[in-house]
């Protein structure tokens, strides 16, 4: 059926031809009528459909713009107990080794620490919830799993999930009907840990159980403990009434590590990893991997993979090929593409995400578009957002270009190809 082909379409786009021919073009149509789609699919299809395409496709209309629902037929003898059988909310695995002990913090997160070193000694908090915020590699994660190591040694029912995986429980619980089930678990514990909270942005279904449980558990006086990479009130896309119960407790803010504590943190890291590197390699992390503290930590456990005993720093370049190819893809930005596009074409980064639909800005910003989702597998929704334009806008403009590479319309081709280049050389703005 069309409107089912044109979906199919859209997210080759979006997720490349060969992603959809594995995973949605073998799902058999079984029949339609006007505005409820019936699909037959393995569970373990079923269940990729909702985790990764679900959450993606928004309204899913027919030709007179009404939203069609999808129904599922599990292609397992058409029984839908083997789909319900894989129905399981356990909390995330930890990594035992993130204790409050071997935490390395700096002065300015050490209010954060004393707070998740107090909770690791008693959960009964003066603040609830608890809300750490702080980007990739500031420490976040790791105080929050040793809150949940230590409390989980002390005999309590705590429960650490990140915030994707509590949606994947949200929407398993509701496709399958086990939301008792859910609350059953969700409810009956003794501390609550989220992580990534931004995640949960735009997708009302698990803000509003989120928000039910939330109530639950603090009218119960059970410790919420929360972390995100940005502060409640700079949230985006979560409700206000959600926002508000963010703010009842405490947030603590966290920095990234100096390039001091890093270091402190390699020589920690190289020591666990049995590594006994010249003061030289953490230099060369240190220069090379810049973009986010993680990715020299990454770097120095591939060097205990790949050369734990034969470690020669003049071969580091070959060693670490892949993750030096992947932190100079990583320090490109949205804003970095709209700058060099800008200076490519001789126009003002202002015309490229405004509103003219003059040729010589149009373009361009066709262009931007595409490199924003090809270099940096950014979503529609977002690109949107970053051009004030509608998704279906974007995906048209992204078509267009790959379409124009594809033929190797010199138009186009040429000024990707250098535009890519230079982000990749770093010449942001002609540097």
């Amino acid at each position: 059926m069309k409107a089912w082909e044109d979906l199919l379409s859209a997210l080759e786009v979006e997720l490349g031809a060969e992603t959809i021919q594995q995973w949605l073009r073998p799902i058999k149509v079984i029949r339609f009528d006007a505005a409820n789609l019936y699909l037959e699919a393995t569970p373990f299809q079923i269940n990729w459909f909702e985790e990764q395409i679900r959450p993606r496709i928004g309204s899913f209309s027919n030709n007179n713009q009404r939203p069609i629902k999808i129904h599922w037929t599990s292609a397992n003898n058409h029984s839908p107990k083997t789909v319900e059988s894989e129905f399981c909310i356990v909390p995330d695995t930890t990594d035992p080794e993130l204790r409050i002990e071997n935490f390395i913090g700096s002065e300015p997160n050490r209010m954060a620490f004393e707070m998740a070193k107090e909770l690791c000694q008693n959960d009964k908090c003066l603040f609830n919830p608890v809300f750490f915020s702080g980007p990739t590699g500031s420490g976040k994660t790791h105080l929050l799993t040793a809150i949940a190591n230590a409390l989980t040694a002390k005999g309590k029912n705590v429960f650490l999930v990140n915030a994707a995986n509590f949606t994947e429980h949200v929407v398993q619980a509701i496709r399958l009907g086990r939301m008792l089930e859910f609350r059953k678990v969700y409810r009956e514990i003794d501390v609550l840990i989220v992580d990534d909270i931004q995640l949960f942005a735009r997708r009302s279904a698990t803000q509003e159980e989120f928000f039910h449980t939330f109530n639950a558990l603090h009218t119960q006086q059970k410790p919420i403990i929360l972390g995100a990479q940005i502060i409640p009130s700079e949230l985006q896309d979560i409700e206000p009434r959600l926002i508000s119960r963010f703010e009842w407790g405490i947030t603590l803010q966290l920095d990234p590590p100096s390039i001091e504590i890093l270091r402190e943190i390699l020589i920690r890291k190289a020591h666990q990893l049995d590594l006994r590197p010249p003061e030289e390699l953490f230099n060369y992390l240190l220069h090379h991997f810049s973009s986010q503290p993680a990715a020299s930590i990454e770097a120095l456990h591939a060097i205990a993979l790949r050369c734990p005993h034969n470690l020669d720093i003049r071969h580091l370049e070959n060693v670490l090929s892949d993750l030096l190819h992947k932190e100079s893809a990583a320090t490109v930005t949205a804003d970095k593409i709209i700058d060099q596009t800008a200076l490519f074409f001789g126009i003002r980064r202002e015309d490229l995400t405004g509103s003219s639909q003059m040729r010589e800005y149009a373009q361009p910003r066709q262009i931007a578009m595409f490199l924003c989702r090809n270099t940096l597998q950014l979503s529609f929704q977002e690109i949107g957002r970053i051009f004030d334009r509608d998704h279906s806008t974007v995906i048209t403009s992204v078509r267009q270009i790959k379409n124009a590479i594809d033929n190797k319309d010199q138009k186009f081709l040429e000024p990707v190809l250098k535009i890519s280049q230079d982000l990749r050389l770093g010449k942001i703005n002609g540097k």
